[in-house]
């Protein structure tokens, strides 16, 4: 199973075994049976893909359970699946659920694609025929035309519309001898061949209207009318116009958070027997974050599952802001987890980490609230990013690391980002660092802690090593190592300081002769008595190299001085990796070091 538990209906609280629904399915009917139809509703919404199918097919009123089922769940059940093993699903659905799955993959933007709409109607054939023939029946005119005006040419023996141009080398069949069917898909004969026979049986005045559209409608009208009626289905699920959904991304004061909340039947068709909400949402929801305890918190279930409609009509208008394909359920999943994480920071901006204030505010507050004051929250740390690279442009490249200037540049894209490192092994993986959407406060502070070392870098190079983009430009230019100028950085150049300090009593970075570099070596580590032994650095000269810097110009506060110690322990620690085991007496390979500018 993949994602998180459902918070309000833990797996722990399932009515039997789920090893059973494999191991022991005559078990599971037995205890289906005992259940009322929205008990069952309940326990397959608790589960994803395969188990969720395998459990709807044992249940003796499947095809009640299946159809009481929002729209979105059946959709990502079939998608995590996958189409060809969930014809058992497919087969049982109603016209609402499959126009539902027909919406999502027909049509890409303002676009139809034919393929998709034929790749599914061959699904539905083999589901269910009969089912595929009621949808014919019932499905909006246009829609049914614009699919056929793909998929076939009609022409007619009469003296208007038997011209049968171009269509020389297609495949055709008639049903009455005066309607000749062309087909200009050759992979859709068996499956229109048949669809048009049933149709032709069940209902000839249908049949014929369809001809005759195909015939008369003008295309590119026929499409755009067609479009218009699929807009108006997907608006109601938060799929809008683009304009339209890129205002999900207006920026929200957290005062603001006083609107009040929408009930559960917003979200649900108030002409289905019970109310059932799409519980997909939660299924990426982490029970250990913020949202997730104050959501644990809540009593009033309806409002629960007004939460989950709100999500998912959110994280619709999201895909479509970010133009992310609905078929790809990585995309859905992805884009669900940068919601909860935006909604996440938001109510615990808006509750002050307090759990019943969380608990309270998402009782009457929209979830686009929430989102808004997060991504607000999200952006001014981006503006602090955009900020540092303005003032100090190229400077930064010869100050951060290049894994920090990663992280510098993460946080200034489009959506700002943190880099965590991967908890497991994953193979053709360059890095070991995972780039995620900011879930929470605390990746915040994480970057904005960043942010505030970077300043210090700065900072600390400016005032107190007295370099600028001029000097350090003319120190490489002076610099035989590093070889690699991607190997500068605030380390080096504090190390060449060091250096220089210790040899002369001087603050500067001008890069060191090899000579003075060995002089280096020889002074700032302690002899030890044995030739293997790892070298220790020389406290007294790092400490007198400390107090000098504190001399100098820099507005030196508390924090700035645990900043520049860190720093002087990095420093400790890269003299040791790189030259602990060297012998300053004999001959030094200074190009396979990193540390220091010698020329």
């Amino acid at each position: 199973m993949t994602g998180k538990k459902d918070i309000n209906s833990p797996l722990e609280q399932f009515p039997f075994p789920l090893k059973w629904i494999k191991s022991d399915p005559q078990k599971v009917e037995e205890a289906l049976s005992r259940m009322s139809i929205p008990e069952q509703v309940r326990c397959v919404q608790l589960l994803r893909g395969k188990e969720q199918m395998d459990l709807l097919t044992l249940s003796n009123h499947a095809v009640a359970v299946a159809r009481l089922l929002p729209e979105e769940d059946i959709y990502f059940m079939v998608k995590e699946v996958g189409e060809e093993d969930a014809l058992p699903v497919l087969a049982i659905i109603s016209e609402k659920q499959l126009q539902y799955l027909f919406d999502m993959e027909w049509w890409r933007g303002d676009k139809f694609l034919p393929q998709k709409a034929l790749d599914w109607l061959l699904l539905m054939e083999k589901a269910n025929d009969q089912q595929l023939l009621h949808w014919i029946l019932t499905e909006d005119f246009d829609q049914k035309v614009m699919l056929l005006q793909a998929l076939i040419k009609v022409f007619k023996k009469d003296e208007m519309t038997d011209q049968y141009d171009g269509v020389e080398e297609l495949e055709h069949f008639t049903l009455d001898g005066v309607i000749d069917i062309f087909l200009k898909v050759a992979e859709a004969a068996p499956l229109l061949k048949n669809l048009f026979k049933l149709l032709y049986v069940e209902d000839q005045k249908v049949f014929y209207a369809l001809m005759e559209a195909v015939i008369w409608y003008p295309v590119t009208p026929t499409v755009e009318e067609s479009y218009r009626w699929w807009r108006s289905r997907v608006e109601e699920k938060g799929i809008l116009s683009y304009d339209e959904a890129i205002e999900v991304y207006s920026l929200l004061d957290v005062g603001s958070l006083k609107l009040e909340a929408p009930s559960h039947e917003v979200f649900v068709d108030p002409e289905a027997p019970y109310a059932v909400a799409p519980v997909h949402p939660l299924t990426d929801t982490d029970s250990s974050t913020f949202f997730g305890q104050c959501l644990a918190m809540m009593k009033n279930h309806g409002r629960v599952n007004a939460i989950c409609g709100e999500l998912m009509y959110l994280a619709n208008k999201v895909m479509v802001a970010d133009q992310q394909e609905f078929g790809n359920m990585d995309s859905h999943h992805e884009t669900m987890r940068k919601v909860l994480g935006y909604v996440n920071i938001g109510l615990e901006l808006g509750a002050g980490g307090d759990i019943a204030k969380g608990e309270a505010l998402l009782n009457q507050t929209w979830m686009q609230s929430l989102f808004q004051v997060g991504y607000a929250g999200i952006m001014r740390l981006k503006w602090e990013g955009e900020k540092l690279i303005k003032e100090n442009g190229i400077l930064l490249e010869y100050l951060l690391t290049p894994g920090y200037m990663d992280h510098l540049a993460a946080s200034v894209a489009r959506f700002p980002k943190i880099g965590v490192l991967r908890t497991e092994e994953a193979e053709e993986v360059e890095t070991n660092v995972e780039w995620r959407n900011l879930e929470s406060l605390q990746d915040i502070q994480v970057l904005e802690n960043f942010l505030i070392l970077a300043r210090f870098h700065v900072r600390f190079a400016r005032q107190s090593l007295d370099l600028s983009l001029e000097t350090i430009q003319q120190f490489l230019e002076e610099a035989r190592f590093p070889a690699n100028k991607e190997d500068l950085d605030i380390i080096a150049l504090t190390l060449t300081a060091l250096a220089r300090f210790t040899l002369f009593k001087q603050i500067e970075c001008q890069p060191l002769l090899p000579e003075g570099g060995r002089s280096f070596l020889q002074a700032i580590f302690h002899v030890g008595i044995y030739q293997d032994e790892a070298k220790v650095v020389n406290d007294d000269i790092l400490q007198a190299f400390r107090e000098r810097l504190l001399e100098t110009s820099l507005a030196w506060t508390s924090e700035d001085k645990e900043r520049l110690d860190h720093l002087l322990q990095t420093c400790v620690a890269t003299l040791q990796s790189q030259f602990g085991r060297v012998d300053p007496s004999g001959k030094i390979e200074w190009q396979f070091t990193r540390g220091l500018l010698l020329k």
